[in-house]
Order: C-alpha cells, then structure tokens, then sequence
C-alpha cells in the first residue's frame, strides 16, 4: 500500500509543485486532468483524491470506482497517455486514492488534452498552480522532442516514399476514422500531418513507416524481422535444420507480413475487422499481434541486430533491440514510455496500438484468464534487449486446478514423438506441415504435388489431418468449389491481407550453423 505519510513529509504537507489536493467524493473533479497535464510535463508529482486544500482528509465513497473512471478516461484524453498511476490507500480512517504521474518523456512533451491542443489544453506546474503553456514553452518542447530517435532527420526526399504503403494506409484510415483528412492526403502532406517531415526532409520514423524498401536498407541495413522455426526446445547446431522467413520493408508491409506468417503458423481462422486485423482471435491471437506491434513499435532501429520471431516446439519468442523504456511490473498501470513517439502516433491512429499503454498488461491477463502460462517478459537493460516469450502449445492449468492437456481427446489418428498440442487438437508434426501446404500453395497445386511435398502416402490421412482442416478454417481453398473431386482441382492458399502475400521467395531453407541451402 501507498504511504501516504511519507508523502506528505516529502512533498507536504501543503499543496506543491510536486503535490495536489482534490475533493473528490462520487466522481473524478474535471481539474484533474490539467494536473495530471502540469505535472506530466514538469517534473511529476502526486494527487491525493479525497483531501480538502488544506490537507484534511475528507475521503472517497468508493476509491475504486474513481481508480476505474481515470484508467478508462485518460486512455483518449491526451495527445500521449502520460503514465499515471492510481493507488487506495486509508489515512486518518478516510479511503483515499493516490495518483502518481510520472513525468513524461523529453520527446512525449508536451503533453496535453487532445480535443483542446498545445495551447489550451497544455499545462506546466509552477508551485501550486497548474498553468497554461505559453507559445515558447510548446516550441521549446517541440524542439527536444527531436531528441527521440525516430526524429532522427535524414536526406530523403517524400518521393521516396512507397505509394503502395501509402495508400495502404489510407485505406485502413478511411475505415478506422472515416472522417479523417489523413485518409486522403498525398505523401507529402501525410508526413506533414504526422511531423515526420522537417525542411522538406523525411525522419527516421518516415522511412521506417512509408519509405521503400531499397532506401529502407541503405539507411538501416539491419532492419528486418526474421521469423524462424526451430524443431526442438533449443538452438544449437545439433539440432534439426530450420526454416527461416525474412520479412523486410517499411513497417506497415512487415506487421502485414508477419501476422500473416504467423497466423499461418497457428491456424488462425480468416475474419476481419474494418483495421483489417482479426475480430475472433482466441487470447493465443491476440497476444501474437500485441507481441508482433509492440515489438515494432519499441525497437531500437538504430541497433545493428535484427529482431526475431523464433518458434520451438514449447514456446514462441519475440525479440528487439531496445529495452522497455516502462517498467514491465508497471504494464497493468495507463501510460505509455515510449521510445518511438512518431511511430507509435501512426500505429494509435491506425487502431495497432491504445494510446492507453495497457494493452500488452490486458493481453497477458486474458491469456491466464483462459488458462494459459503467464508470459515471461525481460527487459535487459544493459543488453539494451526485450524478449516477450509465449508458451501456446504447453499443458494448461484449468480454473479449477485441473490439467487440461489441449489435446483433442477424439484424435485417433498415429502420434509421433511431437505431442505438444495447441487448443485445436493439431500435433506440431502436423501443424508444421500445414504451415508447408500454405506456403507451397502460394500458387495452385494438385492433391499428389501437395502430398510429395510434405511426403505423406496415405490419401485418407492426408485429407482427414492435413486438408480438410486447413479448407474448415479458411486457410485453402479450392480452385474448382462447385465440383470437389474434379481431376482438374487444384488448391491455394487464401491470402490474408491485401498487399501482404508470403511469397515462397521469403521463405529459405537454413542448416543449424545458418548457412542457406538452395
């Protein structure tokens, strides 16, 4: 529990710069959203909600209630979710609630209410009052906001940008916020819109975000996402050979393509949102795209590594450069530490990411709810890594204590030493070769071509573990739908986003010691 004591002797016990009072006994004041604002670009500080101005505790009807309207209110109220985080604690026999703001990021600042702007909705703390921002304090911000690493300003003209990127983006805007001016703007005027563009030169975040794929490499020639499959729990070299899908590009064709592979990989049943991201995702589904933007959006670009999707028989993991600039204990708590502020502003405006900065702490949670092994996080400061690691396939405690193996308890067809399952009941000897059909039938095969690829013998086998479910969930079709034993019928593989196919050119065969077969 908070100490309220100590609080009140270190800041206290009058109101500060560092420290508010607000009454507050059914509902959250309206004045405390230009503190949280004063304080998140100044130096942070605390309200106490449920004490009178001159520090008399007068309590809360339900500290919680008032927990629950703040975590829900400010996920849209600014610019950049400060980090806030509210606490119930007792002083006196009064119930209080506690809110920390921490001070925001040089390159988050300034922060202020959305549907106000800089200057009318932008606040600084000066001793106990919280003040507007003058028109010098928003441009002194705005210049160390260049500070955060996509800022960075390079010799790039808009021409370099990629229509087909942009135009990806606009169609995805028309239908998150049909209303929107940026759903029908040029390149230019689209980079302008979101500052990624300084004296007619692109920032690092332009690039990354729209830029082409052969500008991308010259200027960061280690930026790519390698998603990677390993047969068995460990990488070394003697362990079975691998397969490796290199996933290059600006950032919307990388998320694009790498969900793709990835739902691929588990099966996911095709079904969209009008952001062309899933609507029915089981909490597996949810925490793979949370993984796969987070990592996108937190990397370290200036890094020469690379980062990684590696998927053992156990677990999946995802892993950048760039520790997490937020505490990891800290994820259930609103606001977000963001190392990239100009990207992060394009993925919230793309509903990829909340401004709210709890999506990664919502996802770990649903995925316990439904009785998954929580996710284990490490944030390496001094390796500057972070590695979120999934464990999807596993044996899974129930609710009530019980094991549930995830096995389909009807399968009866030949198990091999692979008996590690996902919820649908499909082995990782089985589920491996699907994620082969897939990507063999990129163009139209017959049943025998598909068969000898991943060589199976028995047809009945075949159908009954491999192509049938792979048609049931939408992930092949057939060429010739009203006429299902036709000697002309061929099989492909549905594409799951426009403009983002997994061409059998991403996909190469390695050896353990990382040398390309051909």
């Amino acid at each position: 529990m908070v100490d309220i004591k100590k609080i009140l002797r270190t800041y206290g016990p009058k109101e500060g710069d560092r420290l508010e009072f607000k009454e507050a006994r059914h509902n959250l004041p309206a004045e405390i959203w230009p503190t949280i604002s004063a304080f998140a670009n100044t130096r942070g500080g605390y309200i106490v909600l449920g004490m009178d101005d001159s520090g008399k505790p007068s309590g809360t009807a339900s500290a919680e209630k008032l927990s629950k309207d703040l975590s829900s209110g400010i996920e849209s109220k600014y610019n950049f979710c400060p980090v806030v985080i509210p606490q119930i604690t007792k002083y006196n026999g009064k119930e209080l609630l506690i809110v920390r703001v921490e001070e925001a990021q040089r390159y988050q600042k300034p922060i202020y209410v959305l549907a106000a702007g800089p200057l009318k909705g932008g606040y600084k703390r000066v001793g106990e009052c919280d003040i507007r921002l003058t028109d010098s304090d928003v441009r002194e911000m705005y210049v160390l906001r260049q500070g955060s690493p996509d800022a960075l300003v390079l010799d790039i003209a808009p021409e370099d940008m990629d229509e087909t990127a942009i135009s990806h983006f606009k169609e995805i805007r028309k239908a998150v916020a049909p209303g929107s001016k940026t759903g029908s703007m040029d390149a230019e005027g689209l980079l302008k819109a979101y500052d990624l563009l300084s004296d007619g030169k692109v920032t690092a975040a332009g690039l990354l975000l729209f830029g082409k794929e052969e500008v991308i490499k010259r200027h960061f020639p280690a930026v790519w996402l390698d998603i990677i499959r390993i047969h068995g729990t460990k990488w070394s070299k003697d362990h079975d050979p691998f397969l490796s899908q290199l996933v290059r590009g600006n950032l919307l064709k990388v998320r694009s393509l790498a969900l793709d592979s990835l739902e691929r990989f588990f099966l996911q049943r095709f079904s969209y949102t009008k952001d062309m991201d899933r609507s029915d995702d089981d909490a597996v589904g949810k925490a793979v795209r949370e993984a796969v933007t987070n990592l996108l959006m937190h990397q370290n670009y200036h890094s020469s590594r690379p980062a990684q999707v590696i998927i053992y028989d156990d677990r999946v993991e995802f892993w950048n450069a760039g520790h997490s600039l937020k505490d990891p204990e800290l994820f259930d708590s609103p606001g977000s530490q963001l190392r990239n502020p100009l990207i992060a502003s394009v993925f919230y405006d793309l509903k990829w990411a909340e401004r709210k900065g709890t999506g990664m702490g919502t996802m770990i949670d649903e995925l316990v709810k439904e009785g998954y092994p929580r996710p284990e996080i490490v944030s390496d400061l001094k390796g500057d890594v972070f590695t979120f690691t999934l464990r999807p396939f596993l044996t899974r405690e129930k609710k009530d204590g019980q094991q549930d193996t995830l096995q389909d308890t009807h399968q009866d067809t030949h198990q091999d030493t692979h008996q590690d399952t996902h919820q649908d009941g499909f082995t990782i000897e089985n589920r491996d070769r699907m994620v082969r059909v897939l990507l063999f039938c990129e163009v139209p095969r017959t049943m025998k071509e598909i068969m000898n690829e991943i060589n199976m013998k028995d047809r009945y086998n075949f159908k009954k573990q491999i192509l049938h479910p792979l048609i049931n969930i939408g992930q092949l079709s057939l060429t010739i739908p009203d006429k299902p034993s036709s000697r002309h019928q061929r099989y492909v593989t549905n594409r799951r986003r426009q403009g983002a196919p997994v061409t059998p050119d991403g996909i190469r065969n390695k050896d353990p010691g990382g040398k390309m077969k051909g």
